[in-house]
């Protein structure tokens, strides 16, 4: 009998440095620049997976909601 496929799950590498200088303190135009860089160097699916690990691993509130703030950005212009 063939051996069935494990699922592989796909995790973004996540820890400093991977955002390329993401931080909560940027003014919202220059983090969403910053995000549109870095889709075009790595992926949109890898940018989105890293903010949110970045999100569900953060207990800072104001962090988690500028990364669901920038994800939704990026979803608005990456998936319309």
């Amino acid at each position: 009998m063939p051996k069935k496929k494990k699922y592989v799950r796909k995790w973004a590498k996540f820890g400093e440095g991977y955002l390329s200088g993401w931080s909560k303190k940027m003014p919202d135009k220059k983090r969403l620049e910053l995000l549109k860089r870095l889709v075009k160097k790595e992926s949109y699916a890898t940018v989105i997976r890293r903010l949110n690990q970045l999100r569900n691993v953060t207990k800072d509130i104001a962090t988690k909601k500028k990364a669901a703030k920038d994800m939704a950005s990026l979803k608005k212009i990456y998936r319309a």
